[in-house]
């Protein structure tokens, strides 16, 4: 027979095994979400390419403020807002361990 003290010391083990286990499975689910992220990034700047604006030498500063240049700066500010939120998740993630 087990005594009190050892019982719960094996439930306080139990119950941080259980907090590793849902901590994987949260860090694999974000791995997940980064990788289907970066493929739909990757996939809507391949989608984008067929509206470059060819770049001249006198033009290299302002090739941003061509109408044809939507795009690409959609996808930059999509890009940063994943970034910023996958970003302040692990600092939360980090923070509560």
């Amino acid at each position: 027979m087990r005594t009190t003290e050892e019982r719960i010391e094996l439930m306080h083990m139990q119950a941080k095994a259980m907090e590793r286990g849902l901590a994987k499975r949260r860090l694999a689910g974000l791995g997940s979400v980064s990788v289907f992220l970066a493929a739909v990034l990757l996939t809507v700047i391949y989608q984008l390419n067929g509206l470059a604006v060819s770049i001249s030498d006198d033009s290299t500063g302002s090739s941003l403020l061509s109408e044809n240049a939507g795009g690409y700066v959609l996808a930059a500010v999509i890009a940063f807002f994943i970034g910023v939120i996958i970003t302040s998740l692990i600092f939360r993630y980090r923070n509560k361990g």
